[in-house]
């Protein structure tokens, strides 16, 4: 295909396409003539990656290019793939956290008033060394979520309410963490060290995505359920739609 035609399947910019070639993020397309060139099928799943990476991750360009290049066979490719469709961090690409309340909302984009806020909810970290306020990686995803449900729409202008639902949040999957490394405690108790920070590190990543599609698939249910129940108050068949 042509550029034109890629750009158009990607919903990038051809000046976009190019700078991609340009920075190493794309090979270099096989050339037709002196201004013209082919790109085929691997130019457009490269490119929607890329911009996943961007959207999802929130990735920079530099480290997208890192994880390209670590990942340019075919099956690794394939793996990465699939991480990012179930929604998995790629955590060893993220890095450590950052340090002080300055650095935290110039990663995140989160207002400073929100801080305490986040943190009275349980939803940050209160780590601090030598005074300076400590945050983990993981506080600086929940922080940019945060963020951008505000731009979705999901905030108070709507009538939305954090304060009630986001406190109970906090407690309900800190309560479910709890129990589950508890029981994850007394299965791998006669299991060696190496084997069980193995499995312990797989186990994390599974039970992140399992919560992620239970609350794909009970959200769904729910609002199949109110569907129905509408319909059957006003006398409509619900598989009418």
């Amino acid at each position: 295909m042509k550029i034109g035609e890629l750009a158009k399947r990607t919903e990038v910019p051809k000046q976009t396409i190019h700078y991609y070639i340009r920075s190493g993020l794309l090979p270099k397309p096989r050339k037709l003539g002196s201004n013209s060139a082919e790109y085929d099928e691997s130019y457009v799943d490269r490119i929607r990656l890329i911009k996943e990476l961007q959207n999802d991750f929130f990735f920079p360009l530099p480290t997208i290019k890192k994880i390209l290049w670590e990942h340019r066979s075919a099956s690794k490719q394939a793996m990465l793939k699939l991480r990012s469709e179930f929604f998995r961090p790629v955590e060893h690409y993220l890095g450590t956290g950052v340090e002080g309340d300055d650095a935290f909302i110039a990663a995140t984009g989160l207002a400073r008033r929100w801080i305490p806020r986040l943190k009275e909810w349980g939803m940050l970290s209160q780590e601090s060394r030598s005074g300076v306020n400590v945050y983990s990686q993981d506080d600086v995803a929940i922080a940019k979520v945060m963020v951008s449900m505000a731009k979705m729409g999901i905030n108070r202008r709507l009538n939305f309410q954090p304060e009630v639902t986001m406190p109970m949040l906090s407690t309900l999957f800190r309560d479910i963490a709890k129990t589950l490394i508890e029981d994850f405690h007394r299965a791998t108790v006669n299991m060696k060290q190496p084997e069980r920070d193995d499995l312990a590190t797989r186990g994390h990543e599974i039970m992140g995505v399992l919560f992620y599609h239970l609350y794909r698939k009970f959200a769904h249910e729910y609002l199949q359920r109110q569907r129905q129940e509408k319909a059957q108050d006003e006398g409509k068949d619900p598989a009418a739609g």
